[in-house]
């Protein structure tokens, strides 16, 4: 299973040039020193506990340091080293200094991201790698630990060492599919792996009785309202029996990506809560059917977004509140019975969508929405 990328496509070369110029002005990071920590909210066994997230410093995501890979909307990688090697025991160091920060008493699941694919030993050395578990293992306060990969580092050997590492902690592999639709996985995401490369990955995950958590996109760049509610739902469908948690993840705005180039430029508006709404409207007869816990996530990155979902002023504490509830005890009453006057505004933008996009397929929208911007100043 390798990552393939696009060198032919506009967008891909777009990708490569915000990349490169992000290098231009990259920061010298510690290497010693995690990227940041945070506590946040986490949920084990229905209930709602605390959790402590590292974002140990990276030296990038394997798929993004390739030429013309990287995601739209991905920043993660302007938090990293840009592919610069670290000091062996780096990601040790890293975690050593920030796990004796805690106490585990209060906080039963820890994350541990490094802005890529913590599977990936190009990413994190064998011994850091396997050291860092050991001491999640030794801590009888720490009972289940989250971590993020690529399909394609997720083998039968990495499966066999984190279980022979870890007896008393449960698992849970988070993946990034973003779409169960090739082509919008493809186009409008640039993830650069298949479906097909995600099952194999749960297949590996179910054998040895981990927990698999599977990331879905909702509104990526390109798609309309309407498109982007009908691919949630298509892949929510798609997802019954292959996965253990869904988290929708609304697009934020994270500097030097394909997505912030096209929200300055007027093209892209962030997504909305009545999005979510509308999603969970949809499924609400079957929501008890899915085959997994669903969560919405998308507020919790390094470096952090400059934009994510929100209404407006007036209503958005009633939508995190609403989030939340959904999130702790499943109940959509609250996301459901939201209300305000920005609504109308949303109703407005999923109009005008439709009525400019009604016969296009979504690789001329691209190309149209490309020419129209290379020409606009010269049309004037």
């Amino acid at each position: 299973m390798e990552a393939v990328t696009n060198d032919h496509r506009v967008l891909t070369h777009m990708i490569q040039k915000l990349k490169q110029n992000s290098s231009h002005i990259a920061k010298k990071y510690q290497t010693t020193t995690v990227a940041s920590s945070s506590i946040s909210t986490g949920y084990l066994d229905g209930k709602q506990v605390k959790r402590i997230i590292f974002y140990l410093r990276g030296i990038g995501c394997s798929w993004c340091k390739l030429d013309y890979g990287g995601c739209s909307m991905c920043g993660h990688f302007h938090g990293t080293t840009k592919g610069d090697l670290m000091p062996e025991g780096s990601h040790l160091q890293q975690f050593k200094t920030e796990y004796a920060k805690y106490d585990f008493k209060e906080f039963p699941i820890v994350c541990i991201y490094n802005a890529g694919s913590l599977l990936s030993r190009e990413e994190v050395r064998d011994y850091d790698f396997a050291e860092i578990l050991k001491i999640i293992d030794a801590d009888v306060n720490i009972k289940h630990i989250i971590v993020e990969s690529r399909p394609e580092f997720i083998t039968e050997s990495t499966m066999q060492v984190m279980s022979s590492l870890l007896k008393s902690t449960s698992i849970e592999i988070g993946i990034g599919l973003e779409s169960c639709s090739e082509t919008v996985r493809d186009l409008c995401i640039n993830k650069g792996f298949s479906f097909i490369d995600y099952i194999k990955a749960a297949e590996v995950i179910k054998k040895y009785k981990f927990k698999l958590l599977t990331y879905i996109t909702v509104k990526p760049l390109f798609l309309t309202i309407n498109e982007s509610i009908a691919d949630v739902v298509g892949s929510l469908k798609r997802l019954k029996d292959l996965t253990d948690v869904v988290s929708l993840e609304p697009t934020s705005i994270q500097k030097w990506t394909l997505v912030d180039y096209f929200y300055t430029q007027g093209i892209y508006r962030i997504p909305s809560g009545w999005l979510l709404r509308d999603i969970i409207a949809e499924i609400k007869d079957n929501i008890n059917d899915l085959g997994f816990e669903l969560r919405i996530g998308g507020f919790e990155f390094y470096p952090t977004p400059q934009l994510y979902v929100s209404n407006c002023y007036r209503c958005n504490g009633d939508l995190y509140k609403a989030i939340n509830s959904f999130n702790v005890n499943k109940s959509i009453d609250e996301i459901l019975s939201l209300k305000c006057e920005c609504i109308k505004t949303y109703e407005m933008e999923k109009y005008n969508e439709q009525s400019l996009n009604a016969n296009e397929s979504l690789h001329a929208r691209v190309s149209e929405i490309i020419a129209d911007k290379l020409l606009s100043s010269y049309l004037k």
